[in-house]
């Protein structure tokens, strides 16, 4: 059963309560949060161990004309990442190209045989973005080819660092730098800084500044934590996004019914990122970098299309999965503390969203795999918080053949003959690194709040935004609201919509996706009474309304 503790009201002012709740106490710390300064909040890019090193090969490569590949991962952060840095080095005069290794045909990271064809074309340079930091024999490999590798990574780094001109990682365990939480794309961001603090290249100063759009959306998407240089980063990335720059991304938010002035955090999470994701789930990951690229908006629109029938494909094949996974889990309920699950029919792309779906019902890491082609299993992983999913496969040892990642999510490879040994190893892993795992940890509610303060408390969470992992959206409780109607809605009838309110007051919508008035303690019946714990957010049309977590 879930535990709810409620913090203690020691304030007048809800804003106030909520820096405080989260340790912001002093009146000047409180300006600085409310109002990020680019100047500021950026940390000298030198301070990134390699970075002198990046920026000197490159500004040789520039003074050389010499061919640059940019070679990015295909995720919502290798994608806006290598778009990003690929168009600022074209302004800078590089001749470059953006690959992006196919997913289901080349697999995660370098490879030869791309690197064997940047070679033929005369490449003698390649920057990784959101990949390399464990990737020693296809740097090695390079090396052989006459490509010089520079690693924009933030990867967990995993023994020794491969052979690289550079490795530019805030999580290198000699790094200096005072925020180890960037992205893949922030990495590359930091690349863009120490270039420009060197020579701007005739670029008017902030110029750059307009590549945030890209940076935004990946720090939005990739779950990193959302403090720190990572908040400046979302806070200006939206804002140039709300100036809807791109014809790419201004087709896909027009075709999702989504106003730009006032695209939030949850439309990148909710709408856009999983559409870019989708791209290399179920085909070509280029269709997503070519929508972000473009300037032509007869093109921009075809694209947006494309990639929107992509996911709806995609959404169709992780319901399946998942209804497959749950008669089994319903017939042979999990016994261990680790979730692992596989079928060869499985397609690898689509199991991180499975696997989070699976973590949120049964509460422990869940590692699923799938195959496609070749004698490897391939497969993805998400943690409940409590352990790290790296630590986990570190811990299961040889039975994976590769593995990568970060606290929350990774992704692995195993031989065929050793899938069946998966699962034990993993629990023994689980009994070496388990820390806070097995508790009942108390949710915490910032406060209870009457219905009639939504407009009011919307305008106060619009300051504190944007949320997103370390720094969630606050919960509150609704006490006493009466249910006065609920409806399902979504195109299967999926999601549940309960209308809220007092005999004087206008009924607040509330909803949860994926529920149904059953699907809580205490059911929802109309005319009855219920304390509500959820969020506060804006529905599509700029309204206040709640978003159920529970209700007690």
């Amino acid at each position: 059963m879930k535990s709810y503790q409620v913090r203690a009201r020691k304030h007048d002012e809800l804003l106030t309560d909520l820096l405080h709740a989260r340790g912001i106490i002093e009146k000047e710390d409180q300006d600085k949060f409310l109002d990020p300064s680019f100047e500021r909040d950026s940390h000298d890019p030198f301070l990134l161990q390699d970075m002198d090193v990046a920026v000197e090969r490159l500004l040789a490569a520039i003074a050389k004309d010499e061919k640059v590949c940019v070679w990015s991962d295909y995720d919502c952060d290798g994608i806006p990442g290598g778009v990003m840095l690929t168009q600022f080095l074209r302004q800078v005069g590089l001749t470059v190209r953006h690959y992006i290794p196919h997913r289901h045909k080349e697999g995660y990271g370098l490879n030869e045989e791309g690197l064997t064809e940047l070679a033929e074309e005369g490449t003698t340079l390649v920057i990784t973005i959101d990949l390399g930091t464990t990737e020693h024999e296809a740097v090695a490999f390079a090396k052989k080819k006459g490509i010089d590798i520079i690693i924009a990574d933030h990867h967990v780094v995993q023994g020794d660092l491969p052979d690289a001109v550079a490795l530019i990682n805030p999580k290198r365990p000699d790094s200096a730098y005072p925020f180890d939480g960037l992205c893949g794309a922030g990495v590359a961001w930091k690349l863009v800084q120490g270039v420009l603090a060197k020579n701007r290249f005739g670029l008017a100063e902030g110029q750059e500044k307009w590549l945030l759009d890209l940076v935004g959306i990946a720090t939005l998407s990739d779950m990193v934590p959302l403090v720190g240089e990572n908040r400046m980063l979302a806070h200006f990335g939206l804002r140039v996004l709300r100036r809807n720059r791109r014809p790419g991304l201004s087709s896909l938010l027009s075709l999702l019914r989504i106003n730009a002035r006032t695209l939030t955090e949850d439309d990148i999470g909710f709408m856009v990122a999983p559409r870019i994701n989708a791209a290399s789930r179920m085909d070509k990951p280029s269709t997503a970098a070519e929508l972000l690229a473009s300037e032509d908006s007869v093109l921009a629109n075809g694209l947006a299309r494309e990639l929107n029938r992509i996911n709806d494909e995609r959404k169709g094949v992780v319901a399946v999965i998942v209804k497959e996974a749950n008669k089994r889990l319903k017939e042979h309920p999990p016994e261990g503390n680790v979730l692992v699950m596989g079928n060869p029919k499985w397609r690898p792309g689509v199991l991180g969203l499975v696997a989070n779906k699976l973590m949120e019902v049964w509460k422990r890491p869940v590692f699923l795999w799938g195959r496609e082609g070749g004698d490897s299993i391939k497969g993805s992983c998400r943690s409940d918080g409590h352990v790290s999913v790296v630590d986990l496969m570190t811990a299961a040892g040889e039975v994976f053949e590769q593995f990568g990642g970060h606290h929350a999510s990774g992704g692995f490879t195993v031989k065929e003959d050793k899938v069946h040994e998966l699962s034990a190893a993993l629990n023994l892993a689980y009994e070496k690194v388990r820390n806070t795992a097995g508790e009942v940890l108390p949710v915490s509610v910032e406060r209870e709040l009457p219905l009639s303060e939504l407009p009011f408390a919307l305008r106060d969470l619009s300051r504190l935004a944007p949320f997103g992992q370390g720094f969630e959206k606050p919960i509150f409780l609704f006490p006493r609201v009466l249910v006065t109607g609920t409806k399902m809605f979504g195109k299967g009838s999926d999601h549940l919509e309960v209308l809220l309110g007092n005999e004087f007051e206008a009924p607040v919508s509330a909803v949860s996706f994926f529920a149904t008035p059953d699907s809580f303690e205490k059911p929802l019946v109309q005319g009855s009474r219920a304390d509500i714990v959820g969020n506060i957010e804006n529905d599509w049309r700029g309204r206040p309304r709640i978003r159920i977590v529970d209700v007690l």
